[in-house]
């Protein structure tokens, strides 16, 4: 267990401001109890400590202190934590601890702890989908990442889940970072605090919530059985945990119909589901499934698929303009609905530079279309075909680097397997380079020559199995991939 005290100097931004460092939270300066008596009765117990500093002049003299208590030993986790970037809903304008005087002191005068960098939020329940995002975690980075020591970043336990794409990012960043979630007024929901449990390292997440939610917690954990809360937006090897962890040996089926999507529900093992999405033949004009007779909504499509209790994938190929949003907002819907914790993916031919063709969405279109709607989801780009007549030569696949590269989101380019050989550039490399990108190879049924494609797929998917997929008819794969 770790005790927390709030730490400030003594008459802080008043005329009998001193440099003694007492326990008091703002708006309070004076407190009975100071920092050297607090420590005292905390060394006598067997508990970490947690100092959250309020003011940068209160921060040296903690230290100083901390450096003379030291001198017979502190012998526990001592963990520092301030406020030294604006978060959620706080505008630049409101104080904030220094972060170039916090971070360096602590590397002069006590460097032996924990670090513990924080923004500064605040929780508006009318507004309760702010949160974290990727201009701050990357802001926190830069700010932190020459330091020597393990660090936390606090963050506020409600905002987690919809800050999560981010705050991972910053988790990837390096292996001494770690989150701790913490309470404000509003409680966290179970779920919430589940789904960051399910997505990361249990030993990188340390939570400082209250009773009874901690409990509950706890309780939930234990539970083997339980189904995982995914972040749609994750790895799907991380999902289905395929064999030797090689996304060659993921299973992608195509749904044609109601009756062929229950059949799969009910006979495969699971794998990810290509859904072609077109425009439907009624004056709503709804997402349906591509020549599916009877007509099978997109929303239809996706209640039974989540009803399911097996592992699936959902991948959404988008046909009609129109319907991105519309798909993606129903994409949104479910996710609200704490029913979609499945990884998703969403596909549509994009236009841009070297591939700017008439009549296909712009790339810059599809990437705002889908952060205005739904951002959690694996973005998976194809060319128009009209541009591979050469194959995925190196321009292509710069240009369409150069479209994503400024995005959070992971992505996996899909590659059409009869054009692969005549793509001898790039492509392997890609991965080598990209941490965000993975390759999907499609291999359409029904083709002839079903060897094209399979040699330059096996060559890429050398460099990295976990991010090179397949997506066609199993058995095709295993004869002229893997062999008999």
């Amino acid at each position: 267990m770790i005790l927390e005290a709030d730490v400030n100097v003594e008459g802080h931004n008043t005329v009998n401001e001193t440099n003694i460092p007492i326990m008091a939270h703002p708006p309070d300066v004076y407190s009975d109890n100071t920092m050297e008596e607090w420590l005292d009765a905390v060394l006598k117990s067997k508990k970490g400590i947690k100092l959250d500093f309020k003011s940068l002049q209160s921060v040296e003299p903690s230290l100083n202190l901390l450096r003379i208590k030291n001198q017979t030993g502190i012998n526990r986790p001592v963990w520092i934590n301030a406020d030294i970037l604006p978060g959620p809903n706080v505008p630049s304008f409101w104080p904030v601890v220094n972060a170039t005087r916090f971070l360096d002191l602590i590397q002069k005068k006590f460097p032996d702890v924990t670090i513990s960098p924080g923004w500064k939020v605040l929780y508006i329940p009318l507004i309760p989908n702010v949160t974290y995002t990727q201009a701050m975690v990357e802001e926190m980075y830069d700010t932190v990442k020459h330091l020597p020591q393990k660090i936390t970043f606090p963050v506020l336990a409600v905002m987690a889940k919809n800050g999560w794409p981010h705050l991972s990012w910053l988790l990837s960043q390096s292996s001494r970072f770690s989150l701790t979630l913490w309470q404000g007024e509003d409680n966290p929901t179970l779920d919430d605090l589940l789904f960051i449990r399910d997505n990361s390292n249990p030993q990188r997440i340390y939570y400082d919530i209250y009773e009874p939610v901690l409990s509950q917690l706890k309780e939930a954990a234990k539970q083997k059985d339980r189904p995982r809360r995914f972040y749609p937006g994750g790895d799907i090897v991380d999902y289905f945990k395929p064999v030797n962890s090689d996304g060659l040996n993921i299973l992608w089926d195509t749904v044609a119909d109601r009756d062929s999507l229950l059949s799969l529900l009910e006979d495969s093992p699971g794998g990810m589901l290509v859904i072609p999405v077109i425009s439907g033949s009624g004056t709503s004009k709804i997402p349906v499934v591509e020549d599916s007779q009877p007509e099978l909504p997109l929303q239809d499509c996706l209640e039974l698929i989540v009803a399911s209790k097996k592992p699936w994938g959902i991948y959404l190929r988008v046909k009609s303009q129109s319907q991105l949003a519309v798909s993606l907002q129903l994409l949104q819907q479910a996710y609200d609905n704490d029913l979609l914790y499945h990884p998703t993916w969403v596909n549509m031919d994009v236009a841009y530079g070297a591939f700017s063709v008439q009549g296909y969405i712009t790339g810059q279109e599809f990437l705002r279309t889908i952060d205005q709607n739904f951002p959690y989801v694996t973005i998976a780009p194809s060319w128009p075909p009209e541009v591979l007549h050469e194959g995925y030569t190196p321009q292509l696949v710069e240009d369409m680097l150069e479209l994503f590269q400024g995005t959070w989101q992971s992505v996996s380019l899909q590659l059409q397997a009869d054009h692969l050989e005549r793509s001898k550039d790039g492509l392997g490399s890609l991965l080598q380079h990209q941490s965000r990108f993975s390759l999907t190879v499609e291999h359409k049924a029904g083709k002839e020559k079903l060897k094209e494609g399979t040699q330059s797929l096996m060559s890429v998917h050398e460099w990295n199995k976990q991010r090179t997929f397949y997506s066609g008819p199993f058995t095709t794969y295993r004869k002229h991939i893997r062999g008999p």
